[in-house]
């Protein structure tokens, strides 16, 4: 843009105009001579004069004033206004919403600003809430979206503009978006955005929930931990009552058997304050898979606003609720336990993980060793070791140079039959694998090795127990199991303890809530000194990089040696219990036996956590849309080739809608392979209707056998975001308006908007001019300068 300057049209009068400047200025002081000589007094009144003399020579010249001004249709002004819910809010002392102030600001008595703005510019009116779209004029907001999102809208407004002349954006928004934080990382290169603030900041009468944070353990009593942030504004005085129920996957109604296992509700006194409560709950989900659930805040009596003594209600009740999703797994996790001699350790551990739903121990135990192959005294003709004589048993029994196992809690009369798994597909279909006490000799070379794939490949835990065959004792070292051990097996050994035992969480221990057994650290320290001593320890040597110690033997003299190591080894987890006789634990008192059984259990359950499945659901947001990805494997867990998988979506909890309203119920679609990623498949679903949606994925080979089921579940709960602040965000608006070039305005700065934006660089401009000898400020200017001068001449008594 060019800077404003001066142009003269009649030079050619230049000449005469020197003349009678020449002349008509020595005779200005001429006038004044009569007075004698001339004084600071008469100096000033003379200059006024000549001024005046030389403003009507100037005139003569046809000064005119050149300047650029957005030249007119040329250029393109987007209007945008928001239309999400959140303007629906009324004020205190206000009668009209904030939709309904920033409608009249567009379409009503206070819209001249926008006709001024149309005279120059080309003005494109939008709506944003969900996303961008072009309006034919503002009387249709009706602000019903369900989102705000401001960082999508001016993307797409960009990218639509590009390479056309978009001077500035006028945005009128209360600053809540819901897909931008107020450091605005994400957008950039955006022309001057102008934000126009809806709403006053202030507290308006809200109760509602901030914020959720879920965390899953493998904590026995309470594996489930909610911690919700409720907000009380404006100062309701009567008590809130925070309560969670769950939503029951197939009747839309909470499970009797959930509904007992939840956690009672909680009531918080009234405190107003911007600083939100934090309630937390605990609970135990009582079904498997995935679960919903809702927390919600209720005001229990009708309430009165503290500064306001008229009695108010909530601006809103869309922020009270919030939906969460719980993923407790798969129905049944089998763990194998393989054991080298019958002992008390299994009992203890059988009995622990029976009182679990989802656990299943198969036990392999060895009651006999193998032993010579010779001729042995007994019955004619018999080979067979006679410790199976009489059972009945004649397909089962082994020879005097195989040992004697024994299976337990098995799923039928097939499964190790042969004794321990000898194929992938056999032993893949454990989640975890227990070794107690048991040699590296009983395994053949392809066994261990199938172990050391089980955790790296298939992602299953192992868990080797102590023992007097077990670690080091048991010649594991050289072995591939010893590769996923957490400790070195070929290292110098460490001093053998002395005395009794004791057994001490590290710090690491103490921060996991699966190797803790009491919620509070002073019962937690409590329990640990009335544990009783143990008397029998592998001492570990050196620890591979990674693996940690989250508990410790003490012996008598102090030394403290490692109780409990784990470390993750591939997909899975491998962990060392050095003591051999944690068994010792259960026999003082039965509280002692309650707690044991719940180590065990959350022993168990970090184990088998986060193993990977033979068909896998995975879901990942990507934009609106829900990206979900399915892997699916064969029984070797190998990526399968030729598969099919049908996905069937389901929504089926209707959120902040009446249960009558239309809107999307159940959808199945097939998911496309992933190029180059074989077993991979995915698919996009969107939906724009709030809920909960659960998605089953049945995936089946070429000939139509069904591989493997699985789910996964998300929620869509949008006004949980739109109305997380009622207050408008400022901030945002000042940091997108200094980020752009633009400038934050209230409604009643909206005038100034066509000179602010004919400032803009950008902008499309064309040359103007206008005369100054047409300006009546320029006869002014010479009228006042010979009333100066002829009201000094007065006064000095001149005519």
């Amino acid at each position: 843009m060019m800077l404003a300057s001066i142009a003269f049209t009649n030079l050619g009068w230049a000449w005469f105009l020197v003349v009678a400047a020449l002349v008509l200025l020595p005779l200005a002081w001429y006038a004044w001579k009569p007075l004698g000589p001339l004084n600071n007094q008469a100096w000033l009144p003379l200059c006024f004069r000549a001024l005046a003399i030389l403003l009507i020579l100037v005139f003569l010249l046809e000064p005119h004033w050149i300047s650029e001004r957005a030249a007119k249709g040329a250029n393109i002004v987007a209007v945008v206004a928001d239309n999400s819910q959140g303007l629906q809010l009324k004020e205190i002392g206000s009668e009209t919403t904030r939709g309904e102030n920033l409608k009249d600001s567009l379409v009503g008595l206070n819209s001249g600003w926008l006709a001024e703005l149309d005279e120059t510019f080309q003005v494109s009116p939008y709506q944003f809430d969900r996303d961008l779209r072009r309006l034919s004029n503002f009387n249709q907001l009706d602000f019903q979206g369900d989102r705000s999102n401001l960082g999508l809208s001016l993307t797409n407004l960009k990218s639509r503009f590009a390479g056309l002349p978009l001077t500035g954006v006028v945005v009128l928004t209360d600053g809540n978006a819901t897909d931008l934080d107020n450091d605005l990382a994400d957008l950039d290169k955006l022309p001057p955005v102008y934000p126009v603030v809806v709403g006053n900041p202030g507290q308006m009468p809200d109760v509602s929930i901030d914020r959720i944070e879920l965390k899953q353990t493998a904590f026995d009593d309470a594996p489930v931990t909610l911690t919700a942030d409720v907000a009380n504004r404006g100062g309701f005085r009567k008590p809130i009552e925070i309560s969670v129920r769950s939503l029951d996957t197939s009747t839309e109604l909470g499970s009797s058997e959930e509904e007992t296992n939840l956690p009672e509700p909680v009531r918080v006194s009234a405190k107003s304050s911007n600083e939100p409560q934090s309630i937390n709950f605990r609970w135990r989900p009582f079904n498997s898979g995935i679960q919903f659930y809702e927390v919600a805040a209720e005001i229990l009596e009708e309430n009165i606003l503290i500064e306001d003594p008229p009695s108010q209600k909530e601006v809103t009740e869309l922020n009270n609720k919030r939906l969460f999703m719980v993923d407790q797994g798969q129905d049944e996790y089998r763990i194998l336990y393989v054991s080298g001699r019958p002992n008390w350790e299994y009992k203890f551990l059988n009995r622990s993980l029976a009182e679990d739903r989802q656990l299943t121990l198969v036990a392999l135990i060895r009651v006999a060793r193998r032993e010579p192959k010779f001729e042995f005294m007994g019955r004619s003709g018999e080979s067979s070791n006679p410790l199976y004589r009489g059972f009945g048993r004649e397909e089962e029994t082994e020879r005097y140079d195989q040992p004697v196992l024994v299976r337990i809690n098995t799923r039928d009369e097939d499964e190790l039959l042969g004794g321990f798994p000898k194929t992938a597909k056999d032993l893949f279909e454990y989640d975890g694998v227990i070794l107690d006490d048991v040699e590296a000799e009983f395994f053949t070379f392809d066994q261990l090795s199938l172990l050391r794939r089980f955790a790296s490949e298939r992602g299953g835990g192992i868990l080797m127990l102590g023992g007097s065959d077990s670690l080091e004792n048991g010649d594991y070292a050289g072995t591939p199991l010893a590769n996923a051990l957490p400790i070195y097996l070929n290292r110098k050994s460490v001093d053998e303890p002395i005395g009794e035992l004791r057994w001490e969480l590290t710090r690491e221990g103490w921060v996991e809530p699966w190797v803790r057994v009491r919620p509070i650290e002073s019962e937690e320290k409590q329990r640990l000194n009335a544990m009783p001593p143990f008397k029998v320890l592998n001492p570990l040597s050196s620890l591979k990089p990674g693996a940690q110690i989250f508990a410790e033997a003490i012996d008598s003299r102090g030394n403290r040696y490692p109780g409990l190591v784990a470390q993750p080894f591939g997909s899975g987890r491998v962990a060392c219990m050095a003591i051999g006789d944690l068994w010792r634990w259960g026999l003082k008192s039965a509280e002692e036996q309650v707690d044991l059984a719940r180590f065990w259990r959350q022993l168990a359950r970090w184990l088998i956590t986060d193993n990977q499945l033979q068909v896998d659901l995975q879901t990942e947001k990507v934009g609106e849309a829900m990206e979900l990805k399915v892997l699916a494997r064969d029984k070797s867990y190998l990526p399968v080739d030729l598969a099919q998988a049908r996905l069937s979506i389901r929504r089926f909890y209707k959120l902040n809608e009446d249960e009558n309203s239309q809107g999307f119920e159940e959808v199945s679609v097939y998911a496309e392979p992933v190029t180059d990623a074989p077993g991979q498949f995915s698919t996009e679903f969107l939906s724009r209707d709030a809920g909960a949606y659960l998605a089953t994925v049945e995936v089946t080979d070429a000939e139509g056998v069904v591989l493997g089921t699985a789910e996964a579940g998300w929620v869509l709960d949008p006004a949980a975001e739109e109305f997380r602040s009622l207050e408008p965000n400022r901030t945002l608006l000042e940091n997108l308006a200094q980020k752009t070039g633009g400038q934050v305005m209230g409604f009643s700065q909206l005038g100034q908007l066509p000179k602010l934006l004919s400032r803009n660089p950008a902008t499309v401009t064309e040359a103007w001019t206008s005369p100054l000898w047409h300006k009546s400020w320029w006869f002014l200017a010479i009228l006042a300068c010979f009333l100066i001068e002829w009201g000094a001449r007065r006064l000095r008594g001149l005519p």
